[in-house]
């Protein structure tokens, strides 16, 4: 039953046309939204008495993580209680055991995010065929007188990626939790077509393809979860160059966005309308509502990421908003005191950059605020010493350069991650 539903699904996204222009998607999305207020959020309590009132989307109140979790017996449609499923969940977790589910064939996922803080999310037989049927169209596109094997590297399995398993595509779930060295020779054994991870782990395995301790030739890789970096996606380019390379950005929330033919990030919005929070003239926070989300509805639902708007046409044509990139979390952005008591914002994504132009012999680095004057540069190179002089002078230069001095710069070998965990290349910790 699951195999035509996803079939149905994959057809639907086959033969719908493409969207000429925007107003064409906007049509679009108000009929969606018009649907969904009708069918789903009236079956929420939490929704119900807006949605029957046909309030407009923007009478809907913003949500954020803490209070999406703090109302989600309100929110889901399902009846789920939160401790039941929060449960079912950690279980899962502490056995590796990711196949029970709630009655109805409910799925429970826990997620954890950049941010660490617990989120559920409640999936249905039919959103699994969803989500499975536009993987196999934009993501993993299938073909039928070939198998492919797909691996796929996991903080946690889950039915909604088994989903996709079939005939033409064998799946193989690869616990990040395990050691990398054991991974690493799992995946040789299997000899992916396909091997989709974070960039970190792409990062890992792309150095020991170098380093001739394994030998794969995966014809597509896929970058999801974390921030892929100009000089990391360098790096893969040229350790498989032979492989088509796809940006996938999906969390809890859904399945917002990929890489078209043409390596543009594009937000799927078919699926999700998306409000935008600039902070400037390109930079926006993003505020979604995603129509194909029935068990647990997603809306206006602000998101803690930063996106950078493309500002000249994608040569695919698609009118969906295209980004320059994912740059990162808000709570990734420091903020320094100058001198005249002015407030100056680093933002990752320009300092990285200004680090790859000055080297790139490092194996990692994370750059970590503890204190408004004080930075903690944690590293691993092989020639550290150098290294971390060169990327402090940048660094330092930087900050001096907009008016921020007297700072505390302290280095460290090593890199301030815990196994499973998404990585973060500037985050602020606690003092």
């Amino acid at each position: 039953m699951q195999k035509l539903q996803i079939l149905f699904f994959l057809l639907q996204y086959v033969l719908r046309s493409r969207f000429p222009d925007r107003e064409r998607l906007r049509r679009f999305q108000e009929r969606q939204w018009r649907r969904f207020r009708q069918k789903v959020l009236v079956k929420s309590p939490f929704y119900r008495e807006l949605a029957l009132k046909k309030a407009p989307l923007e009478d809907f109140p913003l949500i954020d993580k803490t209070a999406f979790m703090a109302q989600f017996n309100a929110i889901n449609t399902l009846g789920v209680d939160k401790n039941v499923a929060m449960n079912l969940a950690l279980r899962a977790e502490e056995d590796r055991n990711f196949s029970p589910t709630l009655k109805g064939g409910i799925t429970v996922g826990l997620s954890t995010g950049t941010s660490g803080k617990r989120g559920l999310f409640l999936v249905s037989s039919h959103e699994r065929a969803q989500w499975a049927a536009r993987v196999l169209r934009q993501v993993v596109p299938i073909r039928f007188f070939q198998k492919q094997k797909v691996a796929f590297f996991l903080r946690a399995n889950s039915n909604l990626y088994s989903a996709v398993q079939s005939r033409v595509l064998e799946f193989r779930y690869f616990d990040i939790f395990r050691p990398l060295d054991e991974l690493a020779v799992d995946l040789a054994d299997f000899q992916p077509d396909v091997l989709a991870a974070q960039p970190s782990i792409l990062g890992a395995l792309a150095k020991k393809q170098k380093e001739k301790t394994i030998h794969i030739n995966p014809q597509r890789l896929i970058s999801f979860a974390e921030v892929l970096w100009d000089d990391e996606r360098k790096m893969l380019k040229n350790t498989w160059p032979n492989a088509h390379f796809c940006e996938v950005y999906q969390c809890t929330e859904g399945f917002l966005g990929c890489t078209c033919e043409h390596g543009t990030m594009h937000l799927n919005e078919d699926l999700v309308m998306v409000e935008k929070r600039y902070l400037d003239e390109k930079r926006f926070v993003p505020i979604i509502t995603d129509f194909t989300r029935s068990s647990q509805p997603i809306v206006r639902y602000e998101l803690n990421d930063v996106l950078v708007e493309k500002t000249e046409h994608c040569p695919c044509g698609s009118p969906f908003t295209a980004l320059e990139r994912i740059e990162g979390r808000c709570d990734d952005v420091l903020e320094f005191r100058r001198a005249d008591g002015s407030v100056f914002t680093l933002i990752p994504d320009l300092l990285c950059r200004l680090i790859a132009r000055e080297t790139d012999d490092f194996v990692a680095y994370q750059l970590a605020q503890k204190a408004d004057e004080q930075l903690i540069l944690y590293l691993e190179a092989h020639d550290w010493e150098f290294v971390a002089q060169v990327i402090s002078k940048v660094i330092l230069q930087y900050l001096a350069e907009n008016e921020v001095k007297d700072i505390d710069l302290i280095c460290v070998e090593g890199i301030l991650q815990e196994r499973g965990q998404k990585r973060k290349r500037v985050l602020k910790i606690s003092p």
